[in-house]
């Protein structure tokens, strides 16, 4: 308003130029901001994880830590160390706490070296942040691909 008032050239061209780049730097941050919370999908996206990653030693087989990942009635079974998942809550979920400890700690998971990738375990934190949609029937199960001894 006060480069109106003068009626100053540069001084206008000067505001101008800064209210533009203050419009495409907001426009920026915002689609950034929606690339971050796209919808996270559980069979495309979630389910080849937890088959890579977690489903070996998680389920009826073998059920280290009393967690058992091979589908949503299991996953979200109330146990005796707290919720595994808690839609939208993923900093009260222990399957996205014990994939954020530092790789020395005992809990931390998966255990022996094979981290998930910090991209993953962000993916996993949106998931649960988004309310851990896990679909029920055929969609929603996961097969261990080997036989784990305990």
């Amino acid at each position: 308003m006060l480069c109106l008032i003068n009626r100053n050239p540069t001084k206008i061209m000067k505001t101008r130029s800064l209210i533009l780049l203050s419009l495409s730097a907001l426009m920026l941050h915002t689609a950034s901001g929606a690339e971050k919370t796209a919808k996270v999908d559980f069979t495309t996206q979630i389910k080849p994880l937890l088959t890579a990653k977690c489903i070996n030693c998680h389920h009826a087989g073998a059920l280290f830590g009393e967690l058992n990942l091979e589908n949503r009635a299991m996953a979200f079974k109330k146990r005796r160390n707290g919720p595994v998942l808690l839609p939208g809550k993923p900093d009260s979920s222990a399957l996205y706490l014990v994939l954020k400890m530092p790789p020395k700690n005992p809990k931390a998971m998966p255990p022996n070296g094979h981290r998930i990738d910090d991209a993953d375990v962000n993916l996993i934190y949106d998931w649960i942040m988004q309310g851990a949609d896990w679909p029920k029937g055929a969609t929603g199960v996961i097969r261990p691909s080997k036989a784990v001894t305990q």
